[in-house]
Protein backbone atom coordinates (compact mmCIF):
# COMPACT_ATOMS: atom_id res chain seq x y z
CA UNK A 1 0.00 0.00 0.00
CA UNK A 2 2.57 2.65 0.81
CA UNK A 3 4.00 1.73 -2.94
CA UNK A 4 0.93 3.01 -4.16
CA UNK A 5 0.39 5.61 -1.83
CA UNK A 6 3.98 7.09 -3.05
CA UNK A 7 3.24 6.08 -7.23
CA UNK A 8 0.28 8.58 -6.41
CA UNK A 9 2.52 11.75 -4.51
CA UNK A 10 4.68 11.21 -7.36
CA UNK A 11 2.04 11.63 -9.82
CA UNK A 12 1.66 14.50 -8.44
CA UNK A 13 -2.02 13.95 -6.77
CA UNK A 14 -3.01 13.80 -3.26
CA UNK A 15 -4.19 9.78 -2.21
CA UNK A 16 -6.82 9.27 0.49
CA UNK A 17 -6.66 6.70 2.12
CA UNK A 18 -10.29 5.28 2.89
CA UNK A 19 -10.91 2.38 5.61
CA UNK A 20 -12.74 1.32 8.01
CA UNK A 21 -11.80 3.19 10.95
CA UNK A 22 -9.38 5.81 11.93
CA UNK A 23 -5.73 5.54 13.04
CA UNK A 24 -3.55 3.12 10.48
CA UNK A 25 -3.53 0.86 8.10
CA UNK A 26 -0.45 -0.93 7.52
CA UNK A 27 1.31 1.72 8.44
CA UNK A 28 -0.22 3.99 6.29
CA UNK A 29 -2.32 6.80 8.48
CA UNK A 30 -6.32 6.83 7.28
CA UNK A 31 -7.82 10.26 6.26
CA UNK A 32 -11.57 8.93 5.76
CA UNK A 33 -13.20 6.55 6.93
CA UNK A 34 -16.40 4.29 5.26
CA UNK A 35 -18.55 6.68 7.30
CA UNK A 36 -17.13 9.91 6.67
CA UNK A 37 -15.79 9.42 3.01
CA UNK A 38 -17.99 11.11 0.26
CA UNK A 39 -17.77 10.26 -3.60
CA UNK A 40 -17.90 13.84 -4.60
CA UNK A 41 -14.23 14.21 -2.70
CA UNK A 42 -12.23 12.54 -5.40
CA UNK A 43 -11.45 12.44 -9.02
CA UNK A 44 -10.70 8.14 -9.19
CA UNK A 45 -11.21 5.37 -6.96
CA UNK A 46 -8.51 2.45 -6.32
CA UNK A 47 -10.10 -0.44 -4.70
CA UNK A 48 -7.40 -2.51 -2.86
CA UNK A 49 -10.04 -5.61 -2.78
CA UNK A 50 -13.62 -5.68 -1.33
CA UNK A 51 -13.95 -4.25 2.01
CA UNK A 52 -16.02 -6.99 4.15
CA UNK A 53 -19.17 -5.47 6.37
CA UNK A 54 -18.19 -3.39 9.42
CA UNK A 55 -19.44 -3.96 12.64
CA UNK A 56 -20.34 -0.38 12.37
CA UNK A 57 -22.47 -0.65 9.24
CA UNK A 58 -25.97 -0.01 11.28
CA UNK A 59 -28.73 1.58 8.99
CA UNK A 60 -29.99 3.19 12.21
CA UNK A 61 -27.29 4.72 12.69
CA UNK A 62 -25.73 5.70 9.09
CA UNK A 63 -28.25 6.29 5.58
CA UNK A 64 -25.86 4.84 4.07
CA UNK A 65 -24.97 1.57 5.45
CA UNK A 66 -29.14 0.73 4.52
CA UNK A 67 -28.75 -0.36 0.92
CA UNK A 68 -29.38 -4.45 1.11
CA UNK A 69 -27.96 -4.67 -2.41
CA UNK A 70 -25.25 -7.43 -1.72
CA UNK A 71 -27.73 -9.91 -0.26
CA UNK A 72 -24.41 -11.88 1.04
CA UNK A 73 -23.38 -8.93 2.63
CA UNK A 74 -19.56 -9.81 1.19
CA UNK A 75 -19.15 -5.87 1.00
CA UNK A 76 -19.35 -3.02 2.97
CA UNK A 77 -22.57 -0.99 1.83
CA UNK A 78 -20.90 2.28 1.70
CA UNK A 79 -18.15 1.01 -0.11
CA UNK A 80 -20.98 -0.26 -2.40
CA UNK A 81 -22.25 3.50 -2.47
CA UNK A 82 -19.03 5.01 -3.14
CA UNK A 83 -18.23 2.76 -5.89
CA UNK A 84 -21.81 3.19 -7.58
CA UNK A 85 -21.57 6.98 -7.13
CA UNK A 86 -18.21 7.23 -8.64
CA UNK A 87 -19.47 4.92 -11.57
CA UNK A 88 -22.74 6.78 -12.69
CA UNK A 89 -20.98 10.18 -12.08
CA UNK A 90 -18.20 8.19 -14.96
CA UNK A 91 -15.24 8.86 -12.48
CA UNK A 92 -12.20 6.21 -13.20
CA UNK A 93 -11.98 2.90 -10.83
CA UNK A 94 -9.04 0.70 -10.73
CA UNK A 95 -9.05 -2.24 -8.60
CA UNK A 96 -6.98 -5.23 -8.04
CA UNK A 97 -7.23 -8.30 -5.56
CA UNK A 98 -10.88 -8.92 -4.88
CA UNK A 99 -12.19 -5.49 -6.51
CA UNK A 100 -14.14 -7.48 -8.61
CA UNK A 101 -16.37 -8.38 -6.08
CA UNK A 102 -17.18 -4.87 -4.78
CA UNK A 103 -17.66 -3.90 -8.29
CA UNK A 104 -20.36 -6.91 -9.02
CA UNK A 105 -21.46 -5.96 -5.59
CA UNK A 106 -21.94 -2.38 -6.05
CA UNK A 107 -24.42 -3.25 -9.23
CA UNK A 108 -21.43 -2.00 -11.83
CA UNK A 109 -19.69 -3.77 -14.63
CA UNK A 110 -16.52 -4.65 -14.23
CA UNK A 111 -15.57 -4.65 -17.75
CA UNK A 112 -17.27 -0.95 -18.88
CA UNK A 113 -15.30 1.77 -19.84
CA UNK A 114 -13.10 3.68 -17.01
CA UNK A 115 -12.91 0.42 -14.98
CA UNK A 116 -9.41 -1.03 -14.41
CA UNK A 117 -8.69 -4.17 -13.03
CA UNK A 118 -5.54 -5.79 -12.68
CA UNK A 119 -2.90 -7.95 -10.58
CA UNK A 120 -0.28 -5.39 -10.50
CA UNK A 121 -1.19 -2.18 -8.43
CA UNK A 122 1.07 -0.16 -10.08
CA UNK A 123 -0.18 -1.22 -13.73
CA UNK A 124 -3.45 -0.38 -12.72
CA UNK A 125 -2.41 2.54 -11.31
CA UNK A 126 -0.51 3.66 -14.59
CA UNK A 127 -3.90 3.59 -16.29
CA UNK A 128 -6.13 5.16 -14.06
CA UNK A 129 -3.76 8.66 -14.32
CA UNK A 130 -4.06 7.80 -18.18
CA UNK A 131 -8.32 7.91 -17.70
CA UNK A 132 -7.63 11.21 -15.28
CA UNK A 133 -6.65 12.74 -18.78
CA UNK A 134 -10.04 13.00 -19.99
CA UNK A 135 -11.75 14.00 -16.03
CA UNK A 136 -14.39 12.00 -17.08
CA UNK A 137 -15.02 8.71 -18.30
CA UNK A 138 -17.48 9.86 -21.23
CA UNK A 139 -17.45 7.34 -23.28
CA UNK A 140 -18.89 4.89 -20.15
CA UNK A 141 -22.51 6.64 -21.88
CA UNK A 142 -22.87 6.22 -24.77
CA UNK A 143 -25.05 8.97 -26.86
CA UNK A 144 -28.50 7.69 -27.90
CA UNK A 145 -29.64 9.01 -31.17
CA UNK A 146 -32.66 10.22 -31.57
Amino acid sequence: MADVRQAVLSAGMVPLLIAPHGGMVDGQPVQRTFLTARSVEFDALLLAGAPRVGSDAVSGRDAKSGDPADSEGRVDPRVRLMIGEMFRHGKAIGGWGDAEVALVAAGCDPVDAGVVLGEDPASVLAEVIALLGAHRVWNRFPAMSG
